[in-house]
């Protein structure tokens, strides 16, 4: 396996047809195999089936976390098609859907894929990357999200669900070992406090040592130290009344790998430990710490005709600190400090009206409030004047900005005939964010970047329709049209910028998205098979762009412009598949084309970037699992599972290079080679699933493959490893 080239992504289109007819209308399977589980999802705010809900969604339960050994949400990219998860270090966590995405490492600037926990937002990229800790499932939705999902949704949403109390006394817990002195512990608690009243604690601790080697003083970097927690209470007042109340939190301490340098300083020459992959070499690691807490309260009123009141209220609150090195080299040069702190509230309203013959409805009322800081400061060090500065100097900046949104929406659909269904929403949005900011380069006029403060305050307004057309073939097998519309608020540029962008340039526009989708779902013979095809094209505007750029020979400056137009197209297939009662297969299959339709001045020297593809967008993703389970006597069950996953080729960065010479040394840089993974999970437990006792590999085949190629303040060159092969072993009960 390993890095190789990767197969052509145009031939998977042709071929595509022939792949979904063969899928379902190939052999009959045996008439006494077990079905395909039926999949719940709250996509529409409402409880549906996943196969009735006329959009392209991915589901991952509960029991398929477990199967592909996922411990965070960044370990579920590659499973998903057309879902890319990039959270290597808090500061730059970013998810992409169909090639889009964003990190918001600027607490001016907004990701695109908007992700809730149990529908609350979570915000800023230091807030994604959550432990999957007591799940129900996790719900992928691909494309414009705006009729019904808060903010910025222009790509998608991904929504983790938790399990909710229960009225039964259980306990689990379980632990788990593995090489790079992996240990994680975990337990849950769910008792019954009454009639009426249950709670439910959990708590995850997980540590593990970095993939990556500090060649200075022999140190790994790029370990996890994680804590989470989470505990709910549920009180069925009545019948008709329903409360849940939930606290959660998460704290890291870590040494994040914000890439591996393979030039000098300044990239004007090959560093020394080029051919030694997974390696740093300098005086100071990287460290990086989180705490993320959350409070929410949901109250569910249901009245005598069947409709429901809903609200949600919650309180969030992230900090993030972080130390870099940024001259990547042993010498005590330069490292810059990032602190940024997440204050949130949010109130939603929903009416969900109960059924009638031919429609149903729902509607609500969003309130968004965010108040962000930011303090970050360059610092030089002892030997700086090596490079003719003084030592002990900084260059500080600070900032912040007040995020003031409010929301309606409403959706509902209307059967026109017993099998066709027209479905119509929208979303109108105001939001206003309101900045103050000040950088001080004159304390080292070197690095080339501004002077002065700034204050500033903008309104977006928008209204995002979104319109199906369902037609239902038969109660397991559906066709649909979708066309949905979202929009990605403008902002500010509140970081390390030069002259050329402040202050008249700090501003940046608004972003709109229009998707255009169509798709079928179903679960045929007698529910065997289950699949997901869906084709899209979504246009977007004025598509914002965040870029480090040359501001002066040797210094880097962050400049976030819009593009004029970008483009992605592409095809999502999913199936499963139950032969027989203990056999299992999977298939998911995700092909794009995703680029720069018009962008002059985009790319390096303010060159044309019209046609360049998408950093991070792979014309091709695939995977395919299977599970098995064979039963040792009367009461046991030996599970065994495997996956594989590929990742075609795609670009780090605009200009869509292949190489770089560095030296007069020509390497590679900017565009990733194709990858391949396999997972295996062999388990073994009682038929009562009270115990359970399991091994596993990621990467069983130890592809080596680069992850990201990039770059920093100097112009140092970098590159970062997909994470090796690991294995280990976890047992866990019931009682």
């Amino acid at each position: 396996m390993g890095t190789r080239n990767g197969m052509n992504s145009r031939h998977w289109i042709y071929w595509m047809p022939v792949v979904t007819f063969g899928a379902v209308v190939g052999p009959a399977v045996a008439q006494d195999a077990a079905g395909v589980e039926e999949i719940v999802v709250t996509a529409q705010k409402r409880q549906e089936r996943l196969i009735d809900v006329p959009s392209s969604i991915a589901a991952v339960g509960d029991q398929t976390i477990k199967d592909l050994n996922v411990q965070q949400l960044a370990e579920l990219s590659n499973h998903v098609p057309n879902l890319i998860i990039d959270s290597n270090v808090s500061l730059n966590s970013a998810v992409y859907i169909r090639g889009v995405g964003a990190n918001s490492r600027n607490i001016g600037f907004d990701t695109r894929v908007g992700v809730y926990l149990d529908g609350v937002y979570l915000g800023q990229s230091p807030a994604l990357n959550q432990e999957l800790v007591d799940l129900e499932r996790v719900e992928v939705l691909r494309g414009p999200q705006g009729a019904l999902f808060g903010k910025n949704t222009v790509a998608g949403a991904i929504n983790l669900v938790s399990r909710q109390p229960t009225f039964d006394t259980e306990t689990f817990v379980s632990a788990r070992v593995g090489d790079y002195g992996e240990r994680q512990g975990s337990l849950r608690f769910n008792t019954a406090l009454g009639s009426t009243v249950a709670t439910k604690i959990s708590f995850n601790r997980a540590v593990r040592d970095g993939f990556t080697t500090n060649l200075f003083d022999g140190s790994d970097v790029g370990n996890r130290d994680a804590t989470s927690g989470r505990a709910q209470l549920r009180w069925d007042v009545s019948d008709s009344l329903k409360v849940l109340a939930s606290v959660d939190g998460l704290r890291t301490r870590e040494r994040g790998e914000y890439g591996n340098a393979f030039t000098n300083t300044f990239g004007s020459a090959i560093a020394s430990n080029y051919s030694r992959p997974r390696t740093i070499n300098v005086n100071h690691n990287s460290a990086d710490e989180r705490d993320v807490y959350r409070g929410a309260l949901d109250i569910a009123y249901e009245l005598a005709g069947g409709s429901t009141f809903k609200s949600i209220t919650s309180y969030r609150s992230t900090e993030f600190a972080s130390t870099i090195d940024v001259d990547y080299s042993p010498l005590d040069l330069v490292s810059v400090d990032f602190a940024d702190e997440y204050r949130q509230y949010t109130q939603e309203f929903q009416w969900l009206a109960a059924r009638t013959e031919r429609f149903e409805y729902l509607a609500g009322l969003y309130l968004y409030q965010q108040d962000s800081d930011t303090s970050r400061a360059a610092r030089t060090h002892s030997q700086a004047p090596l490079l003719g500065l003084p030592a002990g100097a900084s260059l500080p900046t600070a900032g912040d900005v007040t995020t003031r949104n409010a929301a309606l929406y409403a959706h509902g659909t209307y059967d026109l005939t017993d099998k066709l269904e027209f479905g119509l929403g929208f979303r109108w949005s105001w939001e206003e964010k309101e900045a103050n900011y000040a950088i001080d380069g004159s304390r080292l006029p070197a690095f080339g970047l501004a002077t002065g403060t700034f204050s500033d305050k903008r309104t977006d307004e928008d209204l995002s329709p979104t319109a199906t057309l369902t037609y239902q073939w038969t109660p397991n097998f559906i066709s649909y049209l979708r066309y949905a519309e979202g929009y990605k608020s403008g902002g500010y540029n509140l970081d390390f910028v030069g002259p050329r962008v402040f202050p008249n340039s700090l501003e940046f526009e608004r972003e709109t998205a229009r998707n255009y989708e169509a798709g079928i779902k179903g679960d045929l013979w007698q529910r065997r098979l289950g699949f997901a095809i869906s084709v899209f094209r979504t246009e977007f505007e004025n598509y914002q762009v965040d870029q480090f750029l040359e501001v002066s020979p040797g210094v880097i400056a962050i400049v976030i412009g819009n593009a004029a137009e970008v483009r992605t197209q592409g095809v999502e297939l999913e199936a499963t598949l139950r032969p027989i009662d203990r056999l299992t297969l999977g298939l998911g299959l995700g092909v794009l084309k995703a680029e720069f339709e018009s962008f002059p001045g985009g790319g390096a020297g303010n060159t044309d970037a019209s046609g360049k593809e998408l950093p991070g967008a792979s014309p091709l993703q695939a995977n395919a699992s299977v599970g098995y389970s064979v039963p040792i006597g009367r009461s046991l069950d030996l599970l065994l599972h495997a996956d594989y996953t590929y990742r075609d080729r795609y670009y780090s960065d605009i200009d869509n290079r292949t190489s770089v010479t560095v030296g007069g040394m020509t390497v590679p840089y900017d565009r990733v080679s194709a990858s391949d993974s396999v997972n295996a999970r062999i388990a073994i437990a009682p038929q009562s699933q009270r115990w359970e006792f399991a091994v596993w590999s990621r990467n069983l085949l130890d592809s080596r493959n680069v992850a990201i190629y990039g770059g920093d303040f100097f112009g140092t060159l970098t590159r970062r490893y997909a994470a090796p092969r690991t294995w280990g072993a976890e047992i866990s009960a019931k009682f």
